[in-house]
């Protein structure tokens, strides 16, 4: 899904999806039946910008940074997604050590933008919580594999539209310090669909205390 769809649902479906997978489900589902739309925005530290466009072609997501000076891709699978760079209008597996590594020195990384964790197995319902007022469900989430600073990671997604409100990541055993969080300040709807227009990306210090603030921030697309 990278990090734009957010799906609604009508009542009866929101009173369907009882488990964690159903709802998970739901977040990361919605960007493989999307109709085919560009997004433009950037990614901005203090006063710094860097450009970044998104290509939803159905079940592909493409990413271009900087006017398309970098670019790599989402494929989305029924249960998993494949993150690949273009090189020379070649895909390539993504290297798995840079998919943790900060783009253009900010707090946002290639897996933060590929959202992979939304793809992680056994999610479980931890809580409710509410959000700027939001009924949630807080969900919770192991790192099946090696890749990633994230270990685990907690999801709140509200239940009235199934909205991915908030998400914090925590580092390796035995302290789970949180190392990142994510929070959607703003959306936008695009054809009858309701996206991500600002999130706010924090990194934490050892100490617990933000030290470093990113922001995505997409434009509405103009028809």
């Amino acid at each position: 899904m990278g990090l734009l769809a957010i799906p609604t649902a009508s009542a009866q479906e929101a009173k369907a999806a009882l488990t964690a997978e159903q709802i998970m489900s739901q977040v990361r589902q919605v960007a493989a039946f999307q109709e085919a739309q560009d997004l433009h925005g950037v990614i901005r530290k203090k006063s710094k910008k860097t450009p970044i466009s998104l290509f939803l072609r159905g079940k592909d997501i493409q990413f271009a940074i900087n006017g398309g000076k970098e670019r790599f891709h989402l494929r989305l699978g029924e249960d998993d997604q494949q993150l690949r760079e273009l090189i020379n209008g070649k895909s390539k597996p993504f290297p798995s050590k840079k998919i943790s590594e900060p783009i253009a020195k900010t707090d946002v990384s290639y897996e933060d933008l590929a959202l992979k964790f939304l793809y992680w197995k056994n999610p479980r319902i931890v809580g409710e919580e509410k959000i700027n007022g939001q009924k949630c469900w807080r969900l919770h989430v192991s790192n099946p594999g090696k890749d990633g600073r994230f270990r685990e990671v907690s999801v709140w997604v509200t239940k009235k539209q199934r909205a991915l409100m908030r998400v914090l990541g925590y580092g390796p055993r035995p302290t789970v310090q949180p190392i990142k969080q994510f929070e959607i300040t703003k959306v936008m709807k695009v054809n009858k669909v309701f996206t991500v227009k600002t999130m706010k990306v924090s990194t934490f210090g050892k100490n617990r205390r933000v030290n470093g603030i990113t922001y995505i921030e997409f434009q509405k697309p103009k028809r």
